[in-house]
């Protein structure tokens, strides 16, 4: 009896061991970024920057450029928290994820920020066309962090595709970005 009893033990403890094993949490799981969740029109703020999204616009131009797919700008503003960061975002339009488009380099928001002073100008993604055209059900959201994005804040703004701070439009100019002191 005492065999069987160490046996059925033994084949018990492994198979938990297995099931834990199978269930650990992944690096991302661990390592990865807390979501600050906002929607545009609201300030949302991390440990490292705070960010208003003041409207998106789909565009088949901009400045005088084009796309593979479609221009999809997002104005916004940027400010430090605490201490002088350098922000970096990805926009999210459902399955896919793009980084800012480096053909305006000198017009975007691509700088550092600092606390008490307000950086205002625009990001722009080229994004597949199917995923904007009116009538998609893909959401979009920008992301927002600063340093690696382990184990800190990442805002994650959920941007709008119709309503008042959403158009499409043919063209547009970019402006310079704009730099404030914040009030």
């Amino acid at each position: 009896m005492r065999p069987a009893l160490a046996a059925a033990a033994a084949v018990l403890t492994i198979a938990a061991a297995a099931l834990v094993w199978q269930n650990l949490p992944t690096p991302t799981d661990v390592l990865g970024p807390f979501d600050v969740h906002g929607d545009a029109g609201e300030t949302v703020t991390g440990r490292g920057v705070s960010a208003t999204v003041d409207g998106v616009r789909i565009a088949s131009t901009v400045n005088g450029v084009a796309p593979a797919g479609v221009w999809v700008v997002v104005d916004a503003a940027f400010e430090g928290t605490h201490t002088t960061e350098l922000p970096h975002s990805a926009l999210i339009v459902g399955p896919n994820t793009y980084s800012p488009s480096e053909a305006f380099t000198l017009d975007l928001l691509l700088g550092e920020v600092s606390p008490g002073i307000t950086q205002r100008g625009s990001l722009v993604f080229d994004v597949a066309r199917d995923l904007v055209e009116p009538g998609a059900t893909a959401p979009m959201t920008l992301n927002i962090w600063v340093g690696d994005g382990r184990m800190d804040s990442r805002l994650s703004i959920r941007l709008p595709m119709e309503g008042s701070r959403f158009s499409r439009v043919d063209a547009v100019t970019l402006d310079k970005p704009e730099v404030s002191a914040s009030p």
